[in-house]
């Protein structure tokens, strides 16, 4: 129990913003610093998928993919001085309809970091719980 509340305190500035409204998901600064493998990438490149065992959303960076696939870009923002993607499969209406979120707003989720067996990395997009909703 009290790893779980210090896990929590760690990763409290890891979180993602998503916006039902277009379908966007922007990253807090602690994230992107923590994506260093973004970083003198000219073109980088999100997968978002859905994790049967957790039952939530989870993005990827780069993955190499044989078959053809819907690719996010990530784009900095200049106006609003933010880095994020637009998620086309699955767009974020989905994500808020299968996490029980209103829709038209938005929302900040938590972020986990998680290794596959096959040893690629992701990033849980965590389902709020009602205490523990940010």
């Amino acid at each position: 129990m009290l790893r779980d509340i210090i896990l929590r305190l760690l990763g409290l500035d890891c979180y993602v913003i998503a916006d039902s409204t277009d379908n966007s998901v922007t990253f807090s600064r602690r994230l992107f610093r923590r994506l260093n493998v973004v970083m003198g990438l000219d073109v980088a490149k999100v997968l978002v998928f859905y994790v049967p065992e957790s039952r939530c959303y989870a993005f990827t960076l780069n993955p190499s993919i044989e078959q053809e696939t819907q690719l996010a870009d990530i784009q900095y923002n200049s106006k609003h001085r933010c880095v994020g993607f637009e998620s086309l499969v699955p767009t974020v209406n989905r994500i808020f309809y299968d996490y029980g979120l209103p829709s038209g707003i938005r929302c900040k989720l938590s972020v986990r970091r998680h290794t596959a067996p096959n040893g690629i990395v992701y990033y849980q997009i965590c389902r709020p719980y009602g205490k523990y909703t940010r």
